[in-house]
């Protein structure tokens, strides 16, 4: 599931937290309890384990003679 970024525009209050795509935005902040959350666009997290696939499987070989 992904992890959401959210800022309350009131107290200035930003944490994460992990939703499902089809769950609703957050809308009252959990410190001042009013409506002015809003979700900040952050890059996406992404891991890549192991050797890599660019490494193995798409750079070019060097040529032996």
């Amino acid at each position: 599931m992904p992890k959401y970024e959210y800022e309350c525009q009131n107290c200035l209050d930003t944490f994460e937290i992990v939703q499902s795509m089809n769950d609703d935005k957050l809308k009252t902040c959990k410190k001042c309890n009013k409506d002015t959350i809003i979700r900040l666009i952050s890059k996406p997290s992404i891991i890549f384990k192991g050797s890599g696939f660019y490494v193995n499987d798409y750079k070019k070989k060097e040529k032996t003679l």
